[in-house]
């Protein structure tokens, strides 16, 4: 019995491999698209994203990258069907298939420290070894991509709260692995904002003229200053200890930083305004209920109430919250300063 016979004939054959062909062509070449506000957001990046990217890159394949990985680290059955085309494009495309094992390795060390590869290769980087521009990148799609789901959700009326604060936790875990300062701080240069949307996060009011609003003084691996003392000798916010790492806050001309003591985070403010002086203040990290790694005191991150009142120099000296976490070491130190990304002082 010969082929054509068993195989009902080498014409059929080949035509079928034809359309088959053809098939593939279609769908490689078809852009992936999204609908609503949602596709708005992903447009609105492309831009800036290509400019960032490599030229061999394909901007619609690469963004389609985390929810792909995110279904296969879920055990989605149906992951290689919804992304046949990006399937396909990843066979073709070293550079894309390389992005993915780069980006596979980095959310699976935060989703899954001790879980096992799924589909399309071995990549031996870790998390802290993917290339940091790679990880900024990965972070920025994860905070645009919560910013559709609640745009998404308030569209229908419905409450996808928890998948938005999955994609923020995620984004804010891979950030702490970005030792360059300058790379961190535009990862999440949206995080606030999209916090805004977010059911479990309480909008910044417009503040009042004594309410001071504190963002964190980003520095690099290597780079943290430590045993800092402020511009006030006769202050209480000298920082004695000498390998004591602390995180430093600024508020328009104003000062602050945060240090820890044992498992205590301890918040050193001066030059406050003087309506604020022999007052009892209450602190807001507007972040502080996105991750639970810190224990806040009196247990909400938007009420803190000071155990001291500000002195007469403008000066405040009071912890704020608990942590196992420590300030030395440079990751999770990084995860701390990004939860303190803004930090609210008021009048009680």
């Amino acid at each position: 019995m010969n082929d054509e016979t068993k195989f009902g004939g080498a014409s059929e054959l080949r035509g079928n491999y034809r359309k088959l062909g053809q098939w593939l062509q279609q769908v490689l070449q078809a852009p992936a698209t999204t609908d609503g506000e949602a596709g708005g957001l992903v447009e609105e990046n492309d831009n800036q994203l290509k400019l960032q990217l490599s030229e061999n890159y394909h901007i619609s394949f690469y963004q389609q990258l985390p929810d792909f990985i995110m279904a296969l680290l879920n055990n989605d059955s149906q992951a290689t069907i919804h992304y046949a085309p990006l399937l396909f494009h990843l066979v073709s495309c070293q550079e894309c298939h390389h992005a993915y094992l780069d980006l596979y390795d980095a959310m699976r060390a935060a989703v899954q420290p001790l879980g096992t590869r799924a589909l399309l290769g071995q990549g031996t980087r870790t998390l802290s070894a993917t290339p940091h521009r790679m990880l900024s990148h990965l972070s920025q799609s994860l905070i645009s991509q919560a910013e559709a789901v609640l745009l998404q959700a308030r569209h229908e009326h419905s409450d996808n709260d928890e998948a938005a604060r999955s994609l923020l936790q995620l984004a804010l875990r891979v950030s702490a692995h970005i030792t360059q300062s300058s790379l961190r701080q535009q990862a999440l240069k949206d995080l606030v904002r999209v916090a805004t949307l977010f059911g479990g996060a309480t909008a910044p009011e417009e503040r009042a003229a004594d309410t001071h609003a504190y963002t964190p003084v980003m520095t690099s691996a290597g780079g943290v200053r430590r045993g800092k003392t402020l511009t006030r000798p006769d202050s209480a916010l000298r920082i004695n200890p000498a390998d004591q790492a602390i995180i430093h806050l600024h508020s328009q001309n104003l000062e602050g930083s945060i240090i820890q003591r044992g498992e205590t985070l301890e918040l050193h403010l001066q030059d406050l305004d003087p309506s604020l002086r022999g007052q009892y203040v209450t602190i807001s990290v507007f972040l502080g209920s996105l991750l639970e790694p810190v224990r806040w005191l009196g247990g909400n991150p938007h009420a803190i109430r000071s155990v001291v009142p500000v002195d007469e120099n403008g000066m405040l000296v009071t912890p704020i919250g608990q942590t196992e976490l420590s300030l030395a070491q440079p990751e999770e130190r990084n995860l701390i300063e990004a939860m303190l990304m803004l930090l609210e002082v008021r009048k009680n």
